[in-house]
């Protein structure tokens, strides 16, 4: 029995589903079309899909092979319409938002870049490469002495706030130099300690290759103690403004 519609995302309406790939559980991509629109669908039969590593990479699937051949609203992982109808009414009722997003991205992938402390401890990396945070932690850990709770946080403090002090820096360095290659560069949340940045960029198809050489210069700036790499192309997740409010009916 049909529980609803799995979205992999929202594009221009074509003659076929240009998908090739199976997807969510094994099934058939169609394509619902509303107009201009048309909105990129499996019919599954529960109202939540598990993030389990088949149905991720079927996710993934189906988006590259949209990319590769037209623009592509993606939708989150997970996002199921409760009906056909349900589908219909949220693509009219956006329509020209959806079509004005379209437009904005068309010839145009997202690139992801990390920048990353390559060093086994950062805090010590830190401890050789800053002054201030030495002489701190030698007064406090020297020979017959115990720090106090309150001055292992002064000392964690002061660690945080270096650390927070040189992925700003870092990560305006970068911005600055892949610029010229980006229409649009969006910073992630870093997340692990070891992180310097994440960006997203979203890159015209044709200037990937002057991309992928800016990062190479900027590198050069930096010592063996950092390492980059970066991913895509993907499908625009991080700049596709938009919200369905699509709830399972």
């Amino acid at each position: 029995m049909e529980a609803g519609l799995y979205l992999y995302g929202i594009t221009v309406a074509q003659g076929t589903v240009p998908v090739e790939v199976p997807g969510i559980e094994n099934a058939e991509v169609e394509q619902v079309v509303e107009g201009s629109l048309a909105a990129i669908v499996t019919r599954v039969t529960t109202q939540k899909i598990r993030p389990q590593r088949s149905n991720l990479a079927a996710h993934h699937h189906v988006l590259r092979d949209l990319t590769e051949q037209q623009p592509i609203l993606p939708a989150a992982f997970g996002t199921i319409a409760g009906s056909e109808k349900q589908l219909r009414e949220v693509l009219r009722r956006n329509h020209d938002v959806l079509i004005e997003q379209l437009k904005r991205l068309r010839g145009k992938v997202e690139m992801g870049l990390g920048v990353y402390w390559d060093t086994p401890n950062v805090f010590e990396f830190f401890v050789a490469t800053h002054r201030e945070l030495e002489q701190m932690r030698d007064r406090l850990f020297r020979p017959g002495k115990t720090p106090r709770f309150e001055e292992k946080v002064e000392l964690g403090k002061l660690f945080e706030s270096l650390l927070r002090d040189s992925r700003q820096r870092h990560t305006r360095q970068v911005i600055e130099a892949l610029s010229p290659y980006c229409v649009e560069i969006r910073t992630i949340d870093p997340g692990e300690e070891k992180m310097i940045m994440k960006l997203a960029c979203l890159v015209e198809e044709s200037r990937r290759g002057q991309w992928e050489d800016g990062i190479e210069a900027v590198a050069r700036h930096f010592d063996n103690h950092y390492g980059f790499k970066y991913t895509g192309p993907w499908a625009p997740h991080n700049f596709a403004d938009i919200d369905l409010n699509l709830v399972p009916a």
